[in-house]
């Protein structure tokens, strides 16, 4: 494993993206109020919920985090850059599905 650092435009998105991944999971497992209040979302009308959804949310994006602190450290063509890619890809887009399924379950 070759661990490579250099500053170009691709180290500076992965660490931008985990910085502020890193604050938005910090903020949710805290509990904080969400940054956009919008009269449909449920979070304003069910504090259980809202717990609930807050602390997946959190694990998430930490582990988003990591994952791009950890691309930030690697060489983009070795392999395991390309599986911590691929990884967070379809983790996230799992999670995207298994939200937006339980978001709608009672519609």
């Amino acid at each position: 494993m070759q661990i490579v650092f250099t500053f170009d435009r691709l180290n500076l998105m992965h660490l931008v993206l985990g910085l502020f991944a890193f604050w938005m999971g910090l903020r949710d497992l805290l509990g904080k109020d969400p940054l956009i209040h919008t009269f449909f979302n449920q979070y304003d009308r069910d504090p259980e919920y809202r717990a609930m959804w807050q602390k997946k949310n959190g694990v998430l994006l930490m582990c988003n985090a990591v994952i791009f602190f950890a691309l930030l450290l690697l060489d983009p063509a070795t392999l395991l850059h390309r599986v911590l890619s691929i990884i967070w890809i379809v983790a996230d887009l799992i999670y995207l599905v298994v939200y937006e399924s339980w978001n709608h379950s009672a519609d």
